[in-house]
């Protein structure tokens, strides 16, 4: 199944690239840029930037990223004919995808403080949450609950599927990377540098959830 799925999901991001990335900017445009802007490291401001930038980053983490990918997966799902409808036939399902980003994050990130292997089953059992809300349209919780089942079994397989993705990720955004930070730099060599990881892995945790979705409900 690895190989498969890593396959199939290196095909929609390389037929998808552009419709992905239109839809991701949407978003991430006007929001990195701020946080670009807002960054200390290129800021003469004060302590009060710092944590303006805090606020403002953490938003994007906890709303933004998940409504995103949420808005993605329906697209490629369903085949919006606008880049905006996706965000706009998801947004009813925005609280459940922050309150289970926020939920997933915390427990991930305990978990894996604790001995790193729990963080990373946790990881992986919950991978399908996001197409059960934005497809099923189930609450939080049942998501979670329902991803679990679907998943169990196949733990392993999860987690190499996006293991091999963020390398294949990685690889991708090497040469944005040193134009940004090497060739441009400052706020507009960072902004570039991360609107393309963003863009990069927000397509590759999207459409891998989706394959498998598809793969393990029917």
């Amino acid at each position: 199944m690895v190989k498969s799925v890593v396959a199939e999901v290196w095909r929609l991001f390389r037929g998808r690239f552009w419709r992905t990335l239109l839809i991701v900017g949407l978003m991430l445009v006007p929001l990195e840029l701020a946080l670009a802007l807002l960054d200390p490291e290129f800021s003469d401001r004060s302590g009060g930037a710092w944590w303006l930038w805090v606020l403002v980053s953490s938003a994007v983490t906890l709303v933004a990223f998940p409504w995103i990918i949420g808005a993605v997966i329906h697209d490629v799902a369903q085949g919006d004919r606008k880049a905006t409808s996706p965000y706009r036939h998801t947004s009813d399902r925005l609280p459940d995808l922050v309150l289970s980003a926020l939920v997933t994050t915390v427990a991930i990130l305990l978990g894996t403080i604790a001995l790193i292997v729990p963080g990373l089953v946790l990881m992986a059992r919950w991978a399908l949450v996001v197409p059960l809300i934005v497809l099923q349209r189930m609450p939080w919780r049942a998501a979670l609950s329902r991803s679990n089942e679907l998943v169990k079994g196949r733990t392993g397989q999860v987690l190499a599927i996006f293991a091999l993705l963020t390398l294949v990720g990685l690889v991708v955004v090497a040469v944005p990377l040193v134009i940004g930070y090497v060739v441009l730099g400052g706020v507009l060599g960072a902004w570039i540098a991360t609107m393309a990881i963003n863009t990069t892995f927000i397509a590759m945790y999207s459409f891998a959830p989706f394959v498998l979705y598809r793969r393990l409900t029917t």
